[in-house]
């Protein structure tokens, strides 16, 4: 089962749209935007492309609905471990991400990651393929896939094109959706809005097959996404997604320099600075807990599932005896006791390469930022592991 909406473009939330989402962030649950729609119509910009559109129909997947939202909540307080989503779901926290991203991004940082995207992008645009579909995960504002659209369009103007934008939050599809159409790089039938969290979805293929165009080959992008996943989950997923013939684009977070550890250390600055914190801790705030209930740290540990890789993980040691209500139910926190808030992958150009030969992934080519510390990977099955 799933739902579809109809959307009055104009009542887009102004601080997501003009502020997140130019930003090129990833995961932000619609919950509070739903709540907010109806007092802000006076804060819109008026997008001029939407003018003609009365509505625009969005499909919502299970994963989306209200009670899936609670419910990944209450898990992320019984485990102790919160969704990264929750960390996008009010305006404070998305102005608060905004300035970290602004202050630490590689993208916002270094020209030289532009560059990388649009290399990767001029590659993929080779596809030998009388039609293609663009299928964005994680499509955020949908910079990067624009200029993917655009790249498509140079190799061959007249070929067609289709566009799956998927995200959890509603508005960044429609803001993806918006900068396609402006650029007059797709159709609006051609444009498929898709509302999922792909973190809380067993079968990423199954749950996006009705938007899967038939008879077309398929560029998958997965911008900003592969650090905040555990790698042995989500490379099956993207493996499942590609036919022969389809190609993956894929960027990752990597430790700079030929030591690896050291590498993570020097970028954990990135991470561990008041900015961060602030952002971070703004969830359990929200939920009552106070910042004498504890403090937060930031540390590299090693992947649980002993890949071989480092993360650093942002977490929150209560100091004393604390408890959060939430749909009802108490959850009590000893002090002492930690909750994780945060994990980033760090990889390294050899290792994400093994790991995705262990999915069947064949690497097809790699473009990284100057300080090589952000890379994006062009990647196709290889042809006996296609389906």
């Amino acid at each position: 089962m799933e739902w579809f909406l109809t959307w009055e473009p104009n009542l887009i939330e102004s601080i997501k749209l003009n502020m997140l989402c130019s930003s090129g962030r990833k995961l932000v649950t619609h919950r509070h935007f739903v709540h907010h729609r109806g007092g802000c119509s006076k804060a819109m910009n008026h997008d001029p492309s939407t003018e003609a559109e009365p509505s625009v129909a969005v499909r919502i997947h299970p994963s989306q609905f209200p009670a899936a939202i609670e419910a990944a909540l209450s898990r992320s307080l019984r485990t102790r471990r919160m969704n990264h989503k929750f960390h996008y779901d009010t305006p404070r926290q998305a102005l608060q991400w905004l300035r970290v991203h602004e202050a630490f991004s590689p993208a916002r940082q270094d020209p030289s990651c532009q560059t990388a995207y649009q290399q990767a992008a001029a590659a993929a645009a080779c596809i030998g393929a009388d039609a293609v579909q663009v299928v964005s995960l994680g499509c955020g504002g949908g910079q990067k896939e624009l200029a993917l659209l655009h790249a498509l369009r140079e190799v061959r103007p007249a070929r067609p094109a289709s566009y799956l934008m998927a995200d959890v939050s509603p508005s960044l599809t429609l803001v993806a959706r918006a900068a396609a159409l402006g650029a007059g790089m797709v159709k609006s039938e051609e444009c498929v809005p898709w509302v999922i969290d792909l973190a809380e979805t067993a079968d990423w293929r199954q749950a996006l097959a009705a938007g899967l165009r038939s008879g077309v080959s398929r560029v998958v992008t997965f911008f900003g996404m592969m650090p905040n996943f555990l790698p042995g989950e989500v490379l099956p997923q993207l493996a499942g997604l590609l036919d022969e013939g389809d190609v993956l684009l894929v960027s990752a977070n990597l430790a700079p320099g030929s030591d690896y550890a050291a590498g993570v250390q020097q970028v954990l600055p990135l991470y561990d600075n008041a900015l961060t914190a602030e952002w971070l801790f703004s969830v359990l705030a929200d939920l009552g807990v106070a910042r004498a209930d504890g403090r937060m740290a930031f540390q590299v540990v090693p992947c649980p599932q002993h890949s071989g890789l480092l993360r650093i993980e942002g977490n929150f040691t209560f100091a004393r005896e604390s408890s959060v209500w939430h749909a009802g139910q108490e959850h009590r926190f000893l002090a002492g006791e930690q909750f994780g808030l945060f994990y980033s992958y760090r990889h390294t150009p050899a290792q994400v390469q093994k790991l995705f030969a262990a999915e069947g992934l064949a690497l097809r080519g790699q473009w990284l930022n100057a300080a090589a510390d952000e890379g994006v990977f062009l990647l196709q099955r290889k042809p006996e592991c296609t389906t």
